[in-house]
């Protein structure tokens, strides 16, 4: 399960605030600058006792006044200083906090979004853009395609191998589908053993093209077995596009879903014919 485990890689690298004000170690800048500011407190305080206790004894009078005045200046430059360097902490605690928050909050989002077996988005978010790039589809009067896929004879393997590595061999495809498909493509798992991708301003003819593109890659990758076994991968395509084809969200993938049926039926006929 990739997804999840870059998750846990990520959540162990970035586990609290101050690790991301140490980047460039400016952590340690600042404990030098407090050593420093402590040292030179201790000193003026230290210095002011001694002008207290012992300076009427051993200065003069003027002496002892410019002496005062120099401890007054210097504890006033101090004190700004404190300032300063009390705001600049805080301003930093306060970016690193914000930092953390939008990178919890994007993970949050992945988490909600993202498919854990996979890494593709999830059926719920796929739902939610279909809609969106109908109706962009629609407004802006490009053509849209929609590819429904499952894996072929994925039952088989689970019954073979068991469940942990049909997920393993799940999230592989999922991997090409990933790097197979455009930036401006979505890729998502539906359930089970389907996927689907949506392609904005694609028309069919290029959707078949995608579709076998994506079988090629699924058929030539190198799954292997817990046992050491090579299994053979493959995946099946059908393709939608709107307007042509629905209007729809649910139409639309009623659609696909009945082309990607229509070719396995085929491939079963041809299968029997040669046996």
């Amino acid at each position: 399960m990739p997804f999840v485990a870059k998750l846990h890689d990520e959540a162990a690298n970035r586990a609290g605030i101050m690790a991301e004000v140490d980047r460039g170690h400016p952590g340690r800048r600042d404990r030098r600058r407090d050593t420093v500011a402590r040292a030179i407190g201790a000193a003026l305080f230290f210095a002011i006792v001694a002008l207290i206790t012992a300076g009427p004894d051993v200065m003069s009078r003027w002496t002892l006044t410019g002496f005062q005045l120099a401890c007054v200046g210097i504890g006033g430059a101090y004190g700004i200083y404190l300032v300063a360097a009390t705001r600049h902490t805080h301003v930093t605690l306060e970016r690193a906090y914000s930092t953390h928050l939008e990178e919890l909050s994007q993970r949050l989002r992945n988490m909600a979004y993202r498919d854990a077996v996979t890494g593709l988005y999830n059926h719920r978010y796929f739902r939610e853009q279909l809609t969106h790039e109908i109706e962009r589809s629609t407004r802006y009067g490009q053509p849209l395609a929609l590819l429904v896929m499952d894996m072929n004879g994925f039952k088989q393997i689970n019954d073979r191998y068991g469940h942990l590595t049909g997920d393993r061999f799940l999230g592989l495809v999922g991997e090409i589908i990933d790097r197979e498909l455009r930036a401006s493509d979505i890729g998502a798992r539906y359930g089970g053993d389907e996927f689907v991708a949506i392609l904005p301003n694609t028309t069919l003819s290029e959707a078949r093209t995608t579709a076998a593109k994506l079988s090629i890659a699924v058929a030539g990758a190198a799954a292997i077995s817990t046992a050491g076994e090579t299994v053979q991968l493959g995946i099946s395509c059908g393709a939608a596009v709107c307007p042509d084809d629905a209007r729809t969200p649910g139409e639309l993938i009623e659609r696909a879903d009945a082309r990607l049926y229509e070719l396995k039926a085929q491939r079963k006929v041809q299968r029997a014919a040669v046996a």
